[in-house]
């Protein structure tokens, strides 16, 4: 038996227990803005929540897509209306994950729950299309080719060395037909005598992949056409390693970062990151001076879509219609940033995280720069000759604030920029890099 003390203690002990219980779950659901990239803590808790789950028992699951659920955007702006103000409670909002998986030939979309650790909802998608392919999917059907009797003898008919060969997927498009399987059509070049893959297709050649089988299921070698020569295919640049590059961009960095929530002059904006869209931008404020408050600009902006038709009709082109971002996601394709090249010296940069195929973490080191940038051009100046004491004339030079990712999808780069300008305008710009008009 106890005492009543030892009672007391043991009552006061889980009085504790509880409290802090509550303490996390309320510190779980608000210390973070509730539209931050899931961490690699919360990728790995997801992970363990489902397969600790009815779908753990599936062999084969694969992991297609993992991101935030992203939350009610009235909790969200009501959240940040409150987060700093101490006459109101804290809004909370809870941190949920949307995960899309393949078991059994079925798509699962999943919300899952990581303050309680449960899956809350588990729904069959049944319409047109497919979840994007996994890396490992890809990977493994472009090697499909290089094993296959009759692609050896079509590359040993144009008189090429297999192992000089790159095959590359690509998706099929969508033309009116009902799509019953994952497929995939796989093109290759010919690397000999140089590093841009893309300069030298092999023509005349196409191959079909069913994905789940991970098998050739059509083949057909129409016609040799010329290779194109290696000569003036090298897209490398001589000053790629000069580290004495003069960047004219002055060394101020000239904003703060706390988290993913960064302030720059007039304005504060979130950014975020993940595998479909890549770089995104939230809830952009700008102080009005008149009204002496934050007001609204942008709630959510990323690129939605990037279509790539090339309006070829022969029978090995006619399918190259890509989504890029729908199809291959700009944050998987997002590359690491290179100091001093595609970034200025006072650049900040931030990592990408997300799930692989197995809902591993992967990380984009560099996946984001932020950096201050005098762009050269003039904000505003006037010259007033009418005053009787002196000519005034004033001005300031266009300092603007550029949020930056670029996104490598096949032979094109992609450079998304965001730009705050202290009119309290945002510019959305993209510049596209192609291997084949870069080379020396």
């Amino acid at each position: 038996m106890f005492d009543d003390k030892a009672a007391h203690m043991i009552i006061a002990q889980s009085n504790l227990v509880v409290v802090a219980f509550f303490l996390i779950f309320i510190i779980s659901c608000t210390k973070s803005h509730p539209l931050d990239p899931l961490s690699p803590s919360e990728i790995n808790k997801t992970r363990h929540i489902v397969e600790n789950s009815y779908l753990g028992a599936i062999p084969n699951l694969t992991y297609h897509f993992v991101d935030v659920e992203e939350p009610n955007k009235n909790d969200v702006l009501k959240w940040l209306s409150s987060k700093n103000t101490k006459d109101k409670p804290t809004v909370t909002v809870p941190r949920q994950a949307k995960v899309v998986v393949r078991a059994n030939g079925d798509t699962h979309e999943l919300v899952v729950d990581l303050t309680r650790g449960s899956i809350l909802s588990d729904k069959i998608y049944n319409g047109h299309g497919y979840p994007p392919f996994t890396f490992t999917e890809l990977f493994k059907a472009s090697k499909l080719p290089l094993q296959y009797p009759k692609f050896k003898e079509s590359i040993s008919k144009r008189g090429l060395n297999l192992s000089e060969v790159s095959c590359v997927p690509f998706t099929i498009g969508w033309y009116g037909e009902e799509i019953t399987k994952r497929e995939l059509k796989v093109a290759c070049f010919y690397r000999g005598g140089s590093v841009n893959v893309w300069a030298r297709p092999i023509e005349g050649i196409t191959v079909l992949v069913d994905v789940d089988s991970m098998k050739i299921t059509m083949y057909n070698d129409r016609y040799k056409a010329p290779l194109p020569k290696a000569e003036g295919t090298d897209f490398q640049s001589s000053m790629s390693n000069n580290n004495n590059i003069n960047i004219s961009d002055n060394n101020s960095v000239g904003f703060s970062m706390n988290a993913n929530e960064v302030k720059w002059d007039k304005w504060v904006f979130h950014v975020g990151f993940n595998a479909r869209a890549g770089m995104i931008i939230s809830t952009a404020s700008i102080f009005d001076e008149r009204e002496q408050k934050y007001r609204r600009v942008l709630y959510r902006g990323h690129v939605s879509e990037t279509f790539v038709p090339y309006m070829d009709p022969t029978e090995e082109w006619y399918f190259r219609t890509f989504m890029d971002a729908g199809e291959f996601g700009f944050g998987r394709a997002a590359d690491s940033l290179q100091p001093g090249i595609d970034c200025p010296p006072n650049a900040l940069f931030m990592d990408g995280f997300m799930a692989g195929p197995n809902a591993e973490v992967q990380q984009v080191p560099r996946a984001i720069c932020i950096f201050e940038r005098n762009s050269g051009n003039v904000a505003w100046r006037h010259m007033e000759i009418n005053n009787p004491i002196k000519t005034i004339r004033n001005g300031e030079p266009e300092i603007s604030l550029v949020v930056r990712m670029i996104a490598t999808v096949g032979n094109y780069d992609y450079v998304l920029d965001w730009e705050f300008l202290r009119s309290g305008s945002i510019k959305v710009g993209v510049r596209l890099f192609h291997s084949l008009s870069i080379s020396n």
